[in-house]
């Protein structure tokens, strides 16, 4: 299944995009070729409007026109991440009950995508201070991990270049620290080629925590989200290291391009990912 990402969306209707630009945007994914989407919610401020009426029209759009949610990407969480005074606040946990409503609507819709941001820390701060701010991000995560597996869903995460768990690493001892066999990782390959992490090792180390995708492109120096093959990525290896892992997600196409250019762009992306997968 190939579908896209959020930014395809950010793309056509910058990132104030509303439900109702979501709904206008599945129309024309079925002729491009695709076969799911993942939602969004970008600003928190928009997070009572989605939940009492956006995520139900968007609902009955995705039917209308044979689309599938793949998961629910909660994008304006990074700020309860992003410094150490949203670390301490517990603004997350109720807002993941309004997000838990909005992906009860979407039965296919299984996992919940929380991002990690570039952390705001202090250049004067001690190893004291780092173990504490990082004791308090694992309970926030450990907490909506519980909150969203209550609910019958999976849960990733995101890591942005500079996240205070630091790269892939950092993710997998954040799992040992919570003794968690299930949280799980949305690989979006700009964000790890940006780190200078390797590509095809991460399939290796992650195996079944990937629970989906992001494939976008860069030059491993700035974090871009290029159309796949319009970077420096090495695409049939990440393919054929992703397949050997027995990953059985989405395959997401994740493109920031103009308005105007999204429907050549994705549509590119989309040939491009299904012909490596048809070699795979």
């Amino acid at each position: 299944m190939i579908g896209v990402s959020p930014a395809y969306f950010v793309s056509k209707f910058s990132n104030r995009f509303s439900p109702a630009d979501v709904a206008a945007g599945l129309e024309d994914l079925p002729a491009l070729g695709f076969s799911g989407f993942q939602l969004e919610v970008f600003h928190r401020e928009s997070l009572e409007t989605w939940a009492r009426t956006g995520a139900a029209e968007i609902r009955r759009k995705s039917s209308d026109v044979g689309l599938k949610a793949h998961q629910l990407v909660a994008h304006f969480m990074l700020g309860d991440f992003a410094e150490r005074q949203s670390l301490v606040s517990n603004a997350a946990v109720e807002n993941m009950k309004a997000v838990l409503e909005m992906v009860d609507l979407f039965d296919e819709c299984r996992v919940v995508t929380v991002p990690l941001p570039a952390f705001g820390y202090p250049s004067s701060s001690s190893r004291d201070d780092y173990l504490f701010l990082f004791e308090r991000c694992a309970a926030k995560v450990s907490r909506l991990l519980a909150m969203v597996e209550e609910a019958g869903r999976c849960m990733a995460l995101e890591i942005l270049p500079g996240a205070i768990v630091g790269g892939i690493d950092g993710f997998l001892r954040l799992c040992e620290h919570l003794g968690s066999e299930t949280l799980g990782f949305n690989f979006d390959t700009g964000h790890a080629w940006a780190c200078k992490e390797n590509l095809y090792l991460i399939p290796a180390k992650l195996g079944p925590r990937i629970l989906g995708t992001h494939l976008c492109d860069n030059f491993g120096n700035e974090n871009l989200s290029l159309r796949p093959g319009a970077g420096s990525i090495d695409w049939p290896r990440l393919i054929a290291a992703l397949t050997a892992c027995g990953y059985n997600g989405s395959w997401d196409v994740e493109i920031i391009c103009k308005p105007e250019d999204a429907s050549v762009e994705y549509g590119g992306g989309r040939k491009f990912i299904e012909n490596l997968l048809n070699q795979s």
